[in-house]
C-alpha cells in the first residue's frame, strides 16, 4: 500500500512539475504548493535542487506522537504503557545519539592525525618508489660512467668544436648576459670570453662545471630547468645550448623553450644544436655511442617547437659533414644522382642548428640596430 502511494505521489510531483515549467501555474498557485503541508514541510518542493536548506529543515522537524488511547476502560492504562515505552525509546535514541556524535568527533580527530601524523609503511614505499626511479634513471642513462674518460674517447676534439661554435659567433657579439645551457667543458664560454661576450654555463655534470670552473669561467653546477625558472624576467640576452636537446624528453624540451621565453630580452637570439638523424649514418649509429642520448629530434620538428613557442625568424643549418669515403659517382646522370642522393642520406651533415629570435616589443628598436647579423640573415652552413 505504501509503494503505491509513493508511486501516485511521484506521478503527482511529475505532472505539477512539468506545468510549473510550462508556465501553467501561476505565482500564486506556486506560493500555494510551496505552504507547509500540517505537520510537515511542503509537498512539492524540490529538495535535491537545494539540498542544505532541505538538510536542516529535516533536522529541525519534530516527529510528534500522540500516545493517548481512546479506547474504554483500558484506553487511560494504554495511554501509560505507551508513554512509558516512547519515553523508554526517546532514552535509548537519546543515548545512541549521544555515542554516535562521541564516535563522531573520536573518527574525525583519528582521522586529522593521521592526515598529519607520518605513516611509517607509507614513508618506506615512498622511499623505495623514489629510489626505484632514481635508479632507473641513471641505468637509462649510464649516468655512472665517468663523463671525463667519454668526452676524451667520444665528445670531439676542443679545436672542433670552437670552429664549430665560431660559426654562430657573430649572433652573440656585442651581448652582455649569454646562457650556454649544458655548457661542458666549456668550449663555447671560452670562445664568447675571446671575443668580448659577456656569457656564462650551467651544466648538470659538476666534474665539467669544476673542470671549467678552473680555467677561470662563469659555470653554474645545476638542473637547467630549475636554473631557468630562478631567473628573472628578461635577464639574459641571448642562449646557446650545444647537443643538450638530444638528452632530455621531448616535455622537458618543450618546458625549456618556454622558460627561455620568459628569461631572454626582446631580439634574443637562441642557438640550439644537436646531431642531425636525417643522415643515416648519424641517427642509426654515432647518435647511439653516447648512452645519455634519449631519441634523436628531427629537424623539422625542433623547428616547429621554436615557432609554435612563440619564437621568430626560426631558420635551420647543418654543418660538419661526415667524414671517410663516400659512394663514387659513376655512370649515367641518373645514376650519378642517386648515387648523390644516397651520399647525401648516408654521409650528410651531422649536426644542424635551429636559430630563432625572441620577439621584440612592439614599438621597440628595430633588430638591425642592436649588432649582429639582421633577423633571417642565412648562415652559411660550411662557413667557419
Amino acid at each position: 500500500m505504501a509503494a503505491v502511494v509513493d508511486e501516485v505521489l511521484a506521478e503527482v510531483r511529475d505532472r505539477i512539475r512539468r506545468k510549473r515549467e510550462a508556465g501553467v501555474y501561476g505565482p500564486e498557485v506556486d506560493a500555494a504548493l510551496r505552504l507547509p503541508l500540517p505537520g510537515g514541510r511542503p509537498l512539492f518542493v524540490e529538495e535535491l535542487d537545494d539540498p542544505l536548506p532541505a538538510l536542516r529543515d529535516a533536522l529541525d522537524e519534530r516527529v510528534e506522537y500522540d500516545p493517548r488511547s481512546r479506547k474504554p476502560l483500558v484506553g487511560p492504562f494504554i495511554t501509560v504503557a505507551r508513554r512509558l515505552v516512547m519515553g523508554l525509546v526517546r532514552w535509548w535514541i537519546a543515548a545512541t545519539g549521544e555515542r554516535q556524535e562521541r564516535v563522531d568527533r573520536l573518527t574525525f580527530r583519528a582521522l586529522m592525525d593521521l592526515r598529519d601524523r607520518p605513516n611509517p609503511g607509507f614513508d618506506e614505499r615512498l622511499r623505495h618508489l623514489e629510489g626505484e626511479w632514481s635508479r632507473f634513471r641513471r641505468d637509462l642513462v649510464a649516468a655512472d660512467l665517468h663523463s671525463v674518460y667519454f668526452q676524451a674517447r667520444f665528445g670531439g676534439d676542443e679545436p672542433v668544436i670552437r670552429a664549430q661554435s665560431e660559426r654562430f659567433l657573430d649572433l652573440f657579439r656585442g651581448r652582455h648576459r649569454v646562457l650556454d645551457l649544458g655548457s661542458g667543458r666549456g668550449t663555447f664560454l671560452q670562445l664568447m670570453r675571446d671575443h668580448g661576450v659577456g656569457a656564462y654555463g650551467v651544466d648538470l655534470d659538476e666534474r665539467m662545471t669544476s673542470a671549467a670552473r678552473a680555467r677561470g669561467l662563469e659555470v653554474v653546477a645545476g638542473d637547467a630547468v630549475e636554473h631557468l625558472e630562478g631567473l628573472e624576467e628578461g635577464s639574459v640576452d641571448g642562449l646557446y645550448a650545444r647537443h643538450l636537446a638530444e638528452h632530455i624528453l621531448p616535455g622537458e624540451l618543450v618546458t625549456i623553450l618556454r622558460l627561455c621565453r620568459r628569461v631572454l630580452a626582446p631580439g634574443a637570439p637562441v642557438v640550439f644544436v644537436t646531431p642531425n638523424p636525417r643522415t643515416l649514418s648519424v641517427g642509426a649509429h654515432t647518435f647511439w655511442l653516447d648512452p645519455g642520448h634519449l631519441r634523436p629530434i628531427p629537424a623539422e620538428l625542433f623547428r616547429f617547437y621554436l615557432e609554435v613557442e612563440g619564437f621568430e625568424d626560426v631558420e635551420l643549418v647543418t654543418f660538419e659533414p661526415t667524414e671517410g669515403p663516400k659512394l663514387v659517382e659513376t655512370g649515367d646522370d641518373a645514376m650519378r644522382a642517386n648515387v648523390r642522393l644516397l651520399n647525401e642520406a648516408l654521409f650528410g651533415d651531422r649536426d644542424y642548428a635551429v636559430i630563432g629570435r625572441m620577439p621584440y616589443l612592439a614599438g621597440g628598436p628595430s633588430s638591425r640596430g642592436l649588432g649582429g647579423p639582421a633577423p633571417g640573415a642565412p648562415l652559411h652552413p660550411r662557413g667557419t
